[in-house]
């Protein structure tokens, strides 16, 4: 019998098993990553050269307005320093749950082990990004109920806002 077909096979399947595993290692982590954070805004981080979406949240952008008391309120500058305070100098620690379409990594964040997710949507300065996760509804539902943050007022859900501005 000839089994010239099963040797060339075998070798494609080689070469296809090499490329993948020199991928897999050329990628950039998407294991746990820790250390120091810097704020971009409310709901994005960088660790050392790494940026980072925090998971199942979604926060008013930068220059993004929110009312409350009739009077446009800078809910996303909120956003952003009370995610800078939340963290201080301690180091952050986030679980990478894969990359977004801007291939930023996306990860479910903790600083002196509370979810930084939970607290800024615990504290109305950011949404549950039910899209992509569920994990903090009642976080959201929480703070409607207490009127914190944005839920003091009206706004636009941030993914609506940036729609509009492109």
């Amino acid at each position: 019998m000839n089994y010239s077909w099963l040797h060339g096979n075998r070798i494609s399947f080689m070469r296809i098993l090499i490329v993948l595993t020199l991928l897999l290692i050329s990628l950039p982590a998407l294991a746990d990553i820790t250390g120091p954070a810097r704020v971009v805004d409310g709901d994005t981080i960088w660790i050392g050269k790494t940026k980072i979406g925090i998971y199942g949240i979604d926060a008013p952008e930068q220059r993004q307005d929110c009312i409350r008391n009739s009077a446009p309120w800078p809910c996303g500058f909120e956003s952003t320093e009370h995610l800078r305070s939340f963290i201080g100098s301690s180091p952050v620690t986030c679980e990478s749950y894969g990359r977004d379409l801007h291939g930023r990594m996306i990860g479910k964040c903790q600083v002196n082990d509370l979810d930084i997710g939970a607290e800024m949507v615990s504290q109305g300065l950011a949404l549950a990004f039910v899209r992509f996760s569920t994990d903090y509804v009642q976080n959201e539902r929480d703070a409607r109920d207490l009127g914190n943050g944005m839920h003091a007022g009206t706004f636009v859900e941030p993914w609506v806002w940036r729609k509009k501005r492109r």
